[in-house]
């Protein structure tokens, strides 16, 4: 490898993952981070909460390190550094302001855009999304104004951050085009007690409609739906999903799918490049979540480093705490997807307003859903991962 370095472009989940195992992996293989982003890498899924309470940057684990860490492990962080192409040929990097940058291995952990399908939306004032520590202090300082929002979404991360905005007595609306909340999360009847709990709030829940465009010339006011309704807002929220960075890839001939396409190893079709988080897609799949971010992380850069080292993919839960409740779910709960006997066992607490649902398939548990009430959550996802029996969890 020489004295080139290991290059990780990227500098959240999975590229800061990946640097520490290369750290771990040897105490003298240069690494160097780069990231367009001018903050310390942080833990990006307070930002819905940092929305409505700023004080949040000063949560003890806000930051992933410190400064100081990155000294103590030789690793370089290069803070607001954009890089714009990779030639694999010639194994260099070049920053926007035109700088090139040799490596020995090349991580890509550039993450993903949030997706705003709405041309007018792009560059208009009062619209946001939130996918930065920049984006999040935009939003809050917008926020301070008290003026009705609308979030366009009603997924996880949109359904954070209109409770996050809400506690500080901002209305909001969401709007989500699928007819129920968290279609990928929860099973109709699940949907339904969830969209119960929030409409004892003041969030207005908009489901079965669509956004057609955004009002407003310079600054938007409100949004216009296919069937016709206007809403008023002074501040617009996309949360309607991700799109992975695949620019950097396809400058450097590595194969795309969706995301970039790599192998166990986080290898892409390109030797000695490798990709992990949002930006990869492996076995088909390109999983936008921290955990499997850091995970992916981890083996790109042990295989960059000579270790080797294997992904395996697993089950990843969805977790919302929002409205006064806690949701979890983990697996598989279509019927119409499973070959095989197909159950469900239920069981309801009214006292503690909890709800657990296991799906069974064959007899082994394949999923399962907690509102209220998720104590239970690692000893069944426990139970999802070792096939656990209908006879072992159904007293």
């Amino acid at each position: 490898m020489g004295s080139d370095p290991i290059v990780v472009i990227g500098a959240s989940s999975a590229g800061i993952s990946a640097a520490k195992e290369i750290r771990s992996v040897s105490n003298d293989i240069p690494v160097e981070v780069f990231t367009e982003e001018t903050h310390m890498p942080y833990y990006r899924p307070y930002l819905t909460e940092y929305i409505g309470d700023e004080s949040v940057e000063k949560k003890s684990n806000f930051y992933l390190n410190s400064e100081k860490w990155y000294e103590e492990k030789k690793i370089i962080l290069n803070l607001g550094e954009k890089i714009v192409s990779v030639d694999a040929s010639a194994k260099t990097i070049e920053t926007a302001g035109g700088k090139k940058h040799s490596y020995g291995k090349l991580i890509l952990a550039n993450g993903s855009s949030p997706f705003i399908p709405l041309k007018d939306a792009i560059g208009k004032k009062n619209v946001y999304s939130i996918r930065t520590l920049g984006d999040a202090r935009a939003v809050h300082e917008r926020a301070k104004a008290n003026v009705p929002a609308i979030v366009i979404g009603g997924g996880l991360l949109g359904l954070e951050a209109a409770y996050s905005l809400t506690r500080n007595g901002i209305p909001v609306t969401v709007v989500e085009v699928g007819d129920r909340i968290l279609p990928r999360q929860l099973d109709t009847e699940c949907s339904a007690m969830l969209q119960d709990i929030i409409s004892r709030t003041s969030v207005k829940l908009l489901t079965g409609r669509s956004v057609e465009s955004i009002t407003g010339s310079d600054a938007a006011t409100g949004v216009r739906l296919t069937n016709g309704e206007e809403l008023s807002a002074g501040m617009i929220i996309f949360s309607i999903g991700v799109r992975p960075n695949v620019d950097l890839a396809k400058s450097c001939g590595a194969q795309v799918n969706r995301a970039v396409v790599v192998n166990e190893r986080m290898e892409t079709s390109v030797p000695g490049i490798y990709a992990c988080g949002d930006v990869a897609e492996f076995n088909g799949k390109n999983i936008a979540l921290w955990m499997p971010a850091m995970k992916q992380g981890k083996v790109a850069g042990s295989n960059a480093a000579g270790k080797e080292a294997v992904f395996a993919d697993e089950v990843y839960p969805a977790i919302l705490n929002s409205f006064g409740t806690r949701v979890y779910s983990v697996g598989d709960f279509c019927s119409e997807r499973m070959e095989g006997e197909y159950r469900v066992h239920t069981a309801k607490n009214a006292e503690k307003e909890s709800y657990k649902k296991l799906f069974f398939v064959n007899d082994r548990i394949v999923g399962l859903i907690l509102i209220g009430d998720i104590s239970e959550s690692q000893k069944l996802t426990t139970a999802i991962k070792t096939g656990a029996a209908y006879r072992d969890l159904v007293r």
